[in-house]
């Protein structure tokens, strides 16, 4: 059995809460006129700030030896208002009213904050523990339910290390973790010697279920600047353009903690769901036509489509979407898929290997994910020429991989062709073909279907003895 390197994509009715995690926030040296801080006022206001019937936890977690600062609930609050302000004035464009619900304290009018004792000092802390942080919260929330809200969205800040050492600073899947430090303010916004206020805001994004993306390189970058969920940690810090992406303003009209009502259904419940997709390359137009069907049982708000490439020769399951560029499209009559993605909107289109994500969100917050795979050679992408799926030896397309054009393939055949007994452990497509995957040779036994992707095959990993290639 090999070990699983990152979270898959796979099924096509996986609800997926992937990992995101980030890298530290460096050092910048430009000075820039200040940011005003702003709050809403609405019908849902409670002092300068609003509630909804879910909010954000936010959780002040303080190992033994280093204590939160004594202004903390002040400070923050503000920053947070203003982070609030900023979603949703970032939302507005795109025509979402809604706002990112916080907590009052009523009797300070202030965020409230959880402060949780941790077990011990802040060495025991370091970057990657995050899970342990979370077994002392989740310990901590089952004697003490009624200082959180409902929603499964939570915030951990830790004070800053005083020792030197690292400390989490990253989302995993519906939680999020920051520091606090005494600069951590709206009025040290541009700061001209740290970029944890824009890495906390973009943190708290993969918290809300935010991927990375990037900004379009001829629509969106020019004009806006910079993905906050791109490098938006940098550019928020010091003050320059940064924006929220389509894709991810509909992903958060669809979060819980940003309903001003409690939906009828529940959040983040999973669907039976899946996509059908064809690709044409369009050379006069110079896009790509992408169009198809979807079956959900529960109801689709969006189609997203995310267009990430290997820029850096990584591999999909290393490079994380920071250059991956996403659309928006609304479903058709009779649940049909289409949308143009136009190839000035991508920067890296010469010879690199692109991941199409087809993503089905729902209204309930829950996103279903295909992936597909092709190549741009010279300048032009190779879509509807390969119908072929390429099979991996490990997750994440990492180890040996075999193209295997429509045909069925014996234990005698893969093996001829450079494929192990029961040793695949995910799955490429072109556009296309669909794969049957079987456990005994000759196409008996048991058996799995992909009609997309699978960075790792989950309940199949390691059991393929024949193989079909189906073309569509």
């Amino acid at each position: 059995m090999k070990k699983r390197t990152l979270v898959a994509l796979i099924p096509a009715a996986l609800i997926i809460l992937p990992y995101l995690s980030c890298k530290k926030a460096t050092v910048v040296t430009e000075e820039l006129p200040k940011l005003q801080a702003k709050s809403e006022i609405t019908s849902r206001t409670t002092s300068s700030f609003v509630t909804n019937p879910k909010n954000l936890n936010i959780v002040m977690f303080v190992p033994t030896d280093n204590p939160a600062l004594p202004d903390y609930k002040t400070r923050l609050t503000s920053l947070f208002v203003h982070f609030q302000s900023w979603l949703h004035t970032e939302m507005l464009r795109y025509g979402y009213d809604k706002y990112l619900g916080l907590s009052k304290v009523d009797s300070t009018g202030l965020v409230r904050f959880v402060e949780i004792p941790a077990a011990g000092p802040q060495s025991d802390y370091p970057y990657g523990s995050g899970s342990k942080i979370l077994a002392e919260i989740n310990t901590y929330k089952a004697a003490h339910p009624a200082e959180f809200s409902a929603s499964s969205h939570t915030l951990i800040l830790l004070p800053e290390r005083t020792d030197g050492g690292g400390q989490p600073f990253y989302g995993s899947g519906k939680n999020c973790f920051a520091l606090d430090n005494a600069n951590m303010t709206v009025d040290k916004i541009p700061n001209a010697s740290s970029n944890y206020i824009g890495g906390m805001l973009h943190e708290l994004g993969h918290g809300l279920n935010l991927p990375h993306n990037h900004a379009k390189y001829a629509s969106e970058e020019p004009s806006l600047g910079t993905s906050l969920m791109g490098s938006g940690n940098v550019s928020f810090s010091k003050g320059q353009p940064t924006f929220l992406s389509e894709v991810d303003a509909a992903i958060l009209n669809q979060n819980e903690v940003f309903q001003n009502t409690i939906p009828s259904g529940a959040a983040y419940e999973s669907a039976t769901a899946g996509i059908s997709l064809s690709a044409a390359y369009n050379s006069t137009a110079q896009a790509i036509n992408l169009s198809g069907t979807f079956t959900s049982n529960k109801d689709v708000s969006d189609i997203l489509f995310y267009m990430d490439p290997d820029a850096n020769g990584e591999g999909f399951g290393s490079n994380t979407n920071y250059n991956a560029v996403a659309w928006r499209f609304s479903p058709g009559a009779g649940n049909t898929i289409s949308g143009t993605i136009p190839l000035n909107e991508l920067y890296y289109k010469n010879n690199e290997s692109y991941e199409l994500e087809a993503k089905l969100l729902l209204k309930n917050g829950s996103v279903v994910v295909q992936s597909y795979h092709f190549d741009f050679l010279g300048g032009t992408p190779q879509i509807g020429l390969d119908k072929s799926a390429k099979f991996y030896q490990n997750a994440n397309y990492g180890g040996y991989g075999v193209s295997l054009p429509p045909g069925e393939y014996t234990t005698a055949n893969l093996l001829a062709l450079g494929i192990r007994d029961n040793d695949v452990s995910s799955v490429s497509f072109g556009f296309g073909v669909k794969v049957i995957m079987y456990d005994g040779d000759n196409f008996t036994g048991s058996s799995t279907t992909l009609t997309a992707g699978s960075s790792y095959v989950s309940k199949f990993n390691d059991k393929a003895s024949s193989i079909k290639v189906i073309e569509l």
